[in-house]
């Protein structure tokens, strides 16, 4: 189960990257996309319990990320979405590592885009880029 989980979420992932890039946003046909992929992984793997498993995944994220975008827009409600979808598929403990490198990620590329620039420019960021890098870089540690 854990490769389709994997196999899932990295289609989730790369998807939302390519709209992301071209848009600037996740479409919400994708996130309930992966929201019935988690609910058929939760129901298989749990049985009719994994549903209220799927909730619980699904809540922690958007209740821990909420803050970052209701004071300051820091990250966007389509990537808070999208680790909501990634915590429903491979469980809390990748989906805080993602969390961590993914933050790790886009501090080093806004540091070597100021120097190369020469100045700091607040910019938005393709955030669900990050997100994809840092689970991609964590599957192979």
């Amino acid at each position: 189960m854990k490769k389709t989980s994997t196999f899932l979420i990295w289609s989730i992932l790369t998807s939302a990257s390519l709209f992301d890039a071209r848009s600037y946003r996740i479409p919400n046909q994708l996130i309930i996309l992966g929201y019935l992929a988690g609910i058929y992984v939760n129901l298989l793997s749990y049985g009719w319990i994994g549903i209220a498993y799927f909730l619980m995944k699904a809540m922690w994220p958007i209740a821990c990320l909420s803050l970052l975008y209701i004071f300051g827009k820091q990250l966007g409600a389509g990537d808070i979405k999208l680790f909501s979808v990634m915590a429903t598929l491979v469980g809390a403990d990748i989906t805080v590592n993602t969390m961590i490198t993914s933050v790790i990620l886009a501090g080093i590329a806004i540091v070597i885009v100021s120097i190369y620039e020469g100045q700091l420019i607040r910019r938005k960021l393709h955030y669900s880029f990050y997100i994809t890098a840092a689970f991609f870089l964590l599957q192979y540690k």
